[in-house]
Order: structure tokens, then sequence, then C-alpha cells
């Protein structure tokens, strides 16, 4: 069966022609305007291509796999639309490695205020200046690095859908199922300070991380009610200030084989604990005094 998946590489080969690529703008910028397609001579004027066999041999290029033909001319499919997403997030076309932001929030290593932002090699990484501990990083595109000036905050909403989807073992890149289980591998990749990591790895593409459970559980029901119950809102803290989601003093190890661990969320008084088995799994909830 997998020989019959089209081939990448012949996919990329029908995109790579400027006037192709033009197609495809306009036909967002059509979707963008509020029509569902372009007729063919309204897309043919808007590219700018006088030469009809011309035009027809790219757009043929296009059709099945990047554009639809429709009753009502031509319209972007789904593959379409995220070609062009990724042309319009810079993916293909523009670097910005070294762009430095400050940060706010403090270490949990070290305790100072001296966090930063550092974008490189496609990735958003939080740093602590003092320590140079690395608290955070997560795959980002580069155009938002130099267009938004509400960067950290667009890095943080990007940073938690990530994990959430991979909690609920749907890849953030390509939709299909992913596989999570703990680890005390620290790989070269790995985010916070924990001695276990929940590995979420995609059974179809490039898509993996090491990460601390507590982020994955940032957005969980039980962990968004637990603090709103006590008027302790976690939109107030970037997930990057969340010590609990990061750090070993806030992880029990409860068993090394299988892997289990026990993570402990305080708010107010009380401290809410979750048990995760070797899959990353929440198999127990519960409210305690601390």
């Amino acid at each position: 069966m997998d020989d019959e998946r089209p081939d990448p590489a012949d996919a990329l080969a029908a995109i790579g022609n400027e006037r192709r690529v033009s197609m495809l703008y306009e036909l967002q910028q059509a979707f963008r305007d509020g029509e569902s397609a372009l007729p063919y001579a309204d897309l043919k004027r808007r590219v700018g291509v006088q030469d009809s066999g011309n035009f027809n041999y790219h757009l043929q290029r296009l059709v099945g796999q990047f554009v639809r033909k429709t009753s009502d001319g031509y319209a972007l499919t789904y593959a379409g639309r995220k070609v062009v997403s990724a042309l319009t997030a810079g993916v293909f076309t523009e670097q910005a490695d070294g762009a430095t932001f400050d940060a706010p929030g403090t270490c949990y290593e070290c305790g100072e205020a001296s966090l930063s932002a550092r974008y490189e090699q496609e990735r958003v990484r939080i740093v602590c200046e003092s320590c140079d501990e690395e608290i955070l990083h997560n795959p980002f595109p580069p155009a938002p690095t130099t267009r938004r000036d509400d960067l950290l905050d667009a890095f943080e909403a990007w940073t938690r859908r990530w994990n959430a989807l991979a909690a609920a073992e749907a890849c953030p890149e390509c939709g299909s199922k992913m596989a999570g289980r703990l680890t005390d591998d620290r790989h070269e990749l790995s985010t916070g300070n924990v001695p276990y990591r929940l590995r979420v790895t995609c059974t179809e593409c490039w898509a993996m991380a090491n990460l601390p459970v507590g982020c994955l559980v940032r957005d969980h029901p039980r962990v968004v009610g637990f603090h709103a119950e006590r008027d302790a809102p976690l939109d107030a803290h970037p997930l990057w200030n969340l010590d609990w989601a990061l750090h070993e003093d806030f992880l029990t190890v409860l068993a090394d084989d299988p892997p289990r661990v026990r993570l402990r969320i305080p708010a107010d008084d009380d401290e809410l604990r979750l048990t995760f088995d070797a899959e990353g799994s929440v198999v127990s909830t519960s409210v305690v005094e601390r």
C-alpha cells in the first residue's frame, strides 16, 4: 500500500515554478476575500500570463494535488493551503537566526529574572542569561519573528497548541498518530529539568519532542479547573514560568520499570496530583492540602 502514496519529490517539483507559486497566492487571496473559487479568466488575469498555452501548462501541474477544479473555477485544496501557509510563514524563504528578545518571568533553576528568547535553527529558545539554563524551546516559523510585536505571546500559544495535540496523540505537523513513552534519556532537544520526559513521536513524519509531562497537561481540563476554582488563572503566567511544568522538584518517580510518575501542581493551600503511566496517560488525579 505504501507504494501507492504520491511521491513528495514529485509534488514539490509541481510547485517549483514562479508562475505556479503566483497561482497559489492568488487563489489564497481570493479565498481571503470571500471567493470560494476563481474563474479561469480571472485567475489568468491576476497571475498576469498572456499566453494561454503557457498558463494552462502550469495550472494543470497544480490541479489535483494543490488546486481543485470546481463548477465556479479553481480553488486551493488543503495541500495547496498548507503550501501557501508555509510560504507565508517564511519556511522556505526567510532566515531569522540570531534574533533575541527579553522574556518575562524568572528562571526555575536560579530564580533570576534574566530570561531571554533566542531564535536559532528554526526554534524559539527561552534561556536564562544568568545560569545558561535552557528552559523551553519549540519549532516556530521564521516570519513572525520579524513581523509581530507580540512574538512571545504567539510563541506560547503555538507551543501550547503543539503540546496539547501531541498529548492527544495527534501530530501537530501532519495530523497522523503520535505515540508517547516515558524515558529518562536526555535527548539533545529535551525540555525542562526533570528525571523523566514523555518522548512523543509521529508515526509518519519528522515530528518528535521530549517534554516534561507538566507541559503536556497545561491545558488539561482538570488542571485548568483546579486553578479556576482557586481564582489562580493559568493565563497569568507563560508556560516557561510554570515551575511545576518544567522542574524536577514537582515530579516524583513512583516506578522505573515500567516508568510511572506523579506531578504535583500547587495552588493556594492545595495541591493537585496527577499520576502518569508509561505512555504518558493520566491514570489518576487527586487534590490534597499542602
